[in-house]
């Protein structure tokens, strides 16, 4: 046996042998050393389990957490990744004091590198150049952040890392690897397009003069984008609420859709993305903007129904058409020949659900229980309106203030007309007031089929109406089908990119832009060609409802869903059609 093996194996015995001892600083100090000299030598197991001992001495010592640091070191060494990432993140939130502490997270940067764990990686790095006391820390955590997203990752994954931080100074900075991301993908609009929110967002970064030059010297935007579909959303941007709004949600699902469709594609479909801000001038300076891009074919948003309103009005004398994904006020395709409504108004929502009761129900005679507060008013007049232009009979139509809690005598009306009602029609515009009125059914013995609008999705209490729970069909644009391949498919990959999850304002943002990307494909994409295609009911299967246009502009699907035995389940894609 080699004598300095086994003189170290003497050492550590006789160390380990005595741990319940109090050792001095000199003892310690012998063996730190002992284990240096092993690491310097190569001999990594032994200089481990040297460190190791020191490390687990009882009571906390002057060389603890630098052993500590030696252990991960030796992990990274050894390749052995998962270890030096377990130890790195306990020794973070032990000693988060120790100016060993800057040194740990670049250790837990290489363990990330080594199993290709990208994202992570790029966030540590990050992390470690806003908070390290030592310049030179910072500029070798900032010098690998930008060998990380350089050499190993995509725009989409630099900007999730992105979405995690606030700071100004680490926006610009992924802001700028993200437009360089773009350019060695040959996507320069998309590029151009980050180098200038870069330079108007943060125009006193250290980043700025980069982007300039970038932005000056990537081409022109007709050189490889045709086709560009404007954004504008409310982002907030400048909100420091950790949590994204809906418009950002929304905006990932567009942008997921597009790099899904450009996979691939020589011709890439760019988008232009501008924050509505919630702010009137800043939609009239985006109409400037995008009226003066004849690229811009078409726009995607805005998200409310009060800002659809202001864009219509400063759309007006364009010829730009606009898609909302969310909006769902009944007079606004009225407003403007150029504006299309992905989401069903309440007046199409009343119609679609009784034209499927009346013709795949096969319903005749229906009683009407509705609010009049919110929306429900709305869905019930044209529910009857169209139920009775069908052919069908509304027996009797009974209304309650939301929140009464008490439904006896609008129930006692409706159950004189037990023996020849087929169903009642429900649109809650409060799911409080659904125990209420299940509750007063089962006391009267009415046990009919319901039907509604989506907030009985949100239902609780269905329990303890179980009979009347199983006979609830109520319409959605929503629905999530969990069990979809397609879906199951698509929050596989978003996940694998991003770490975020898909949620319905994804999807609303993911349909709406597939919809669009489906309608631009094989022809001229003007926009009067655009317009003309989406007024041919073209239909586009999403994941969370499908999207068709007729002449009114407005979709004519939802989703019917049925809860039973104690699940909601996706019934059909249901088609409004007149």
């Amino acid at each position: 046996m080699n004598k300095l093996i086994l003189l170290s194996l003497i050492l550590i015995f006789g160390f380990i042998t005595a741990n319940s001892q109090n050792f001095s600083d000199k003892e310690i100090n012998a063996q730190f050393e002992n284990g240096l000299s092993l690491y310097q030598s190569g001999d990594y197991q032994q200089a481990y389990d040297v460190f190791n001992t020191i490390s687990s001495l009882p009571d906390y010592n002057h060389k603890t957490t630098a052993s500590e640091v030696f252990k991960i070191k030796i992990l990274v060494e050894l390749d052995n990744t998962s270890d030096a990432k377990k130890l790195a993140e306990n020794f973070l939130e032990r000693y988060s004091a120790s100016s060993y502490v800057d040194e740990v997270r670049i250790l837990l940067v290489q363990s990330y590198i080594l199993d290709e764990e990208y994202s992570d990686a790029l966030f540590e790095s990050v992390r470690l150049f806003l908070t390290a006391d030592d310049s030179e820390y910072r500029e070798e955590s900032k010098h690998s952040a930008e060998i990380i997203s350089t050499g190993f990752m995509t725009a989409s994954e630099i900007e999730a890392v992105a979405s995690q931080f606030q700071e100004a100074e680490v926006k610009s900075f992924l802001l700028l690897q993200e437009g360089k991301s773009y350019l060695r993908q040959k996507d320069i609009f998309s590029a151009k397009s980050i180098f200038s929110d870069l330079m108007n967002k943060y125009p006193g970064s250290a980043e700025y003069e980069t982007a300039r030059q970038l932005y000056q010297t990537a081409g022109s935007n007709s050189e490889s984008v045709q086709n560009i579909i404007g954004v504008m959303l409310p982002l907030n941007t400048n909100n420091m609420n950790m949590s994204p709004s809906p418009g950002e949600e929304i905006l990932e699902g567009i942008k997921y859709a597009v790099s899904e469709f450009n996979r691939d594609r020589d011709e890439k479909t760019g988008i232009l993305i501008r924050d509505t801000e919630n702010d009137p001038e800043r939609i009239n300076e985006i109409r400037d903007e995008f009226g003066s891009l004849s690229e811009v074919k078409v726009i995607l948003g805005p998200v409310f129904s009060n800002e659809v309103r202001i864009a219509i009005d400063e759309f007006n004398n364009t010829d730009i058409p606009i898609i909302s994904p969310t909006a769902t006020d009944d007079d606004l395709a009225s407003l403007s020949e150029n504006f299309f409504q992905a989401n069903p108004s309440f007046s199409i929502r009343g119609k679609l659900i009784a034209q499927y009761i009346y013709f795949v129900e096969n319903k005749r005679n229906l009683a009407i229980l509705n609010s009049i507060d919110g929306y429900s008013p709305i869905l019930a007049a044209n529910f009857a309106e169209e139920f009775e232009s069908l052919g069908g009979s509304i027996l009797t139509r009974q209304s309650y203030k939301s929140k009464a809690f008490d439904m006896k005598d609008q129930v006692d009306a409706i159950n004189v007309y037990r023996d020849t009602l087929d169903g009642i029609y429900i649109p809650l515009s409060n799911s409080i007031d659904a125990p209420t009125i299940l509750s007063q059914m089962v006391q009267d013995s009415l046990q009919i089929p319901i039907f509604g609008n989506q907030d009985w999705l949100t239902v609780k209490g269905f329990e303890t109406s179980s009979e009347l729970s199983n006979k609830i069909t109520f319409t959605s644009d929503y629905f999530i089908d969990y069990n979809s391949d397609d879906l199951q498919l698509l929050s596989k990959s978003y996940s694998s990119v991003t770490g975020k999850d898909v949620n319905r304002n994804f999807l609303y943002g993911y349909d709406a832009a597939k919809y669009i990307l489906t309608v631009m494909r094989n022809i001229n994409s003007s926009r009067a060609n655009i317009r003309s295609k989406m007024l041919t009911g073209l239909v586009v299967n999403g994941l969370h409802n499908n999207i068709s246009f007729g002449e009114e502009r407005i979709n004519h699907f939802l989703d019917i869903v049925r809860y039973k035995d104690g699940i909601f389940e996706l019934v059909d894609k249901f088609r409004y059609g007149r």
